[in-house]
């Protein structure tokens, strides 16, 4: 029987390492397809629309005041668009570089993440234990991967005027929850109707969930706001000590 158990151990204990080494190399794989897009927008679209941007301003100037001011101001109009999708193509590049967590760790990179949505006059709050445990390379991606989604539905979606980011760690339960106070949303329909890009992120949100075995539950009505709530239990469950935050 000692025989037994001793081989169950052992081949359970095989059973993770190899589902943990499959994990990281699926997002070794998708980290180097973001560097390979963020590089073919960042030399690509983005400078055509740059140069495209430069030569309707050079119009602009160049028109006779003799002229009606309708076409100036359908090229003012143009302008703005361009300058909007450079800034958005810009962000989406962003996005796509390798996460910031190897570099800043887990929550600096989370408050940067934050930041972004003080940049569009959204007022922010972050809150986390003096104690949190000690994620995987792999949790963590999930984490930030799932949080950085929800912000960027906060950002692009919500209309909300503040939002606010919680870690916690309590009986052995990990769990993030992100809040704001938008206009809400159906869930149900969100994920059944996979067109929208803003659904496509909530099907992204629960497959990274499903990779770490996390739970990921999205609280959502029209006209009331949004939260979304994750937890698992870490693979480790050993605790570092960080600095409490608001």
């Amino acid at each position: 029987m000692v025989v037994t158990d001793t081989n169950l151990t052992r081949s359970h204990h095989n059973y993770a390492v190899q589902s943990a080494q499959v994990l990281e190399e699926i997002y070794l794989a998708r980290d180097n397809e973001r560097r390979r897009l963020s590089a073919e927008i960042h030399d690509g679209v983005v400078q055509w629309m740059v140069g495209a941007l430069y030569r309707i301003n050079a119009c602009r100037h160049n028109i006779s005041p003799l002229k009606p001011g309708d076409l100036a101001d359908e090229l003012a109009n143009v302008a703005m668009t361009l300058k909007q999708s450079v800034g958005e193509l810009r962000r989406i590049i962003t996005d796509l570089r390798p996460l910031p967590l190897e570099k800043l760790g887990l929550v600096p990179a989370l408050r940067q993440a934050m930041s972004l949505l003080e940049e569009e006059n959204i007022i922010c709050g972050f809150e986390f234990n003096s104690i949190l445990p000690k994620l995987t390379p792999c949790e963590e991606r999930a984490v930030f991967g799932i949080v950085q989604e929800a912000l960027n539905n906060v950002r692009k979606h919500s209309a909300a005027s503040s939002a606010h980011l919680r870690l916690q760690f309590r009986d052995d339960a990990f769990s993030v929850d992100v809040f704001d106070n938008g206009q809400g949303f159906n869930p149900e329909e969100a994920i059944d109707n996979q067109v929208r890009p803003s659904h496509i992120g909530l099907l992204s949100m629960k497959d990274r969930a499903e990779l770490i075995g996390a739970c990921l539950q999205i609280d959502s009505h029209p006209g009331e706001g949004t939260v979304i709530s994750l937890t698992f239990s870490p693979t480790s469950q050993q605790i570092i000590p960080t600095a409490t935050g608001r």
